[in-house]
């Protein structure tokens, strides 16, 4: 090769990696803002490594019915919603996987309400475009995307080229400005009151698309292998809510999920609002999400259920202690004030 065809290859190469740098770039600033509702990665990231005890797996029954500070209050066990909204058992499997790079849970609790969707759901492209890139990214977009959200998940410019007109200044400052951990946790506070006065809760009828059930479980038994693999242990529960299946198919869905993996506990907890101590005309956010008093009371209860199972917070520094004491307090000190101001 001469200077001249050298000089030449050396040119094109730095001309792709500087268009591949400001498409990155561009990529960031045109991406929505996106720190609550479930998909908060930027802020697990930045967790200290192998300092959670408990990860919360699932859809918005997860983000919405657990407040890890809460929890944290009452047990001394810290934990992580890594959760998405309307996210299929397909997504969540490559959300544990990822999880599992930075963290080393005791125990993984997954609200199983996804067992009953559709293959697809509304929020694909949310769940898997805010993964942080790499492969696991990559394999979640073929094994679980729709096919016409493939292109856009892979090229996010697809998606967000036309924003540029809605452009903040904090959509600017993502480039400079480092994400950090928050006390959310991955939970996202929710307070409307659901009026449940003169009403039962409500018959919900789950996906009767046997091929999607089947996928779907074929990624319950990839999320247990990979928990057994990590000795991590693995909870399924169905959350309290107002909008309840059948017993019959809360029966098959147990017995399907303990038929492959014995080892794994499931916890039907739809109807559990007096064991809990949950107020169905105070505690619900709507017809199927608890609110953040529902939260509160539910996260406790789980903490102290975590740890009647054996689970134990483990060591942590000074710092991580300290920021988590501080989170909590935050949501105590919220939780206390409202009630106080509707009482």
């Amino acid at each position: 090769m001469n200077k001249t065809n050298k000089k030449d290859w050396m040119l094109a190469i730095a001309f792709v990696v500087l268009a591949a740098v400001l498409i990155h770039c561009a990529s960031i600033i045109m991406r929505p803002v996106h720190n609550s509702y479930g998909s908060t990665w930027d802020a697990y990231l930045c967790e200290p490594e192998d300092s959670i005890d408990v990860l919360f797996l699932g859809s918005s029954y997860a983000y919405c019915d657990w407040n890890p500070e809460i929890m944290y209050a009452a047990s001394g066990l810290t934990g992580y919603v890594m959760a998405g909204s309307e996210q299929t058992p397909s997504i969540t499997y490559w959300y544990l996987k990822q999880a599992l790079k930075t963290q080393s849970p005791k125990v993984v609790v997954m609200e199983g309400s996804s067992f009953f969707f559709e293959m697809y759901q509304n929020y694909t492209q949310i769940n898997l475009d805010y993964m942080p890139r790499g492969i696991n990214r990559a394999r979640a977009i073929l094994d679980a995307a729709e096919p016409d959200k493939r292109l856009g998940l892979f090229f996010n410019l697809y998606f967000y080229h036309d924003r540029w007109k809605e452009l903040t200044r904090e959509d600017i400052a993502k480039l400079i400005t480092p994400a950090s951990a928050d006390v959310n946790k991955g939970y996202t506070y929710v307070d409307n009151v659901y009026d449940t006065k003169g009403s039962t809760p409500y018959h919900r009828e789950p996906s009767k698309d046997t091929e999607a059930y089947a996928k779907h479980l074929e990624a319950f038994e990839k999320i247990a292998e990979l928990c057994g693999d990590n000795g991590i242990a693995l909870i399924v529960t169905i959350n309290p809510t107002f909008s309840q299946c059948s017993p019959e198919i809360y029966d098959k869905l147990e017995r399907d999920l303990t038929g492959i993996a014995p080892e794994a506990d499931f916890e039907l907890l739809a109807d559990s609002f007096d064991e809990i101590g949950l107020d169905i005309s105070r505690d619900l956010y709507d017809g199927g999400h608890l609110n953040f008093y529902g939260a509160c009371k539910f996260s406790e209860w789980t903490g102290k259920m975590l740890l009647d199972k054996g689970y134990s917070p483990r060591e942590q520094t000074k710092e991580n202690a300290a920021a988590w004491d501080d989170g909590a307090q935050y949501w105590l000190n919220l939780r206390d004030n409202a009630q106080s101001a509707a009482s």
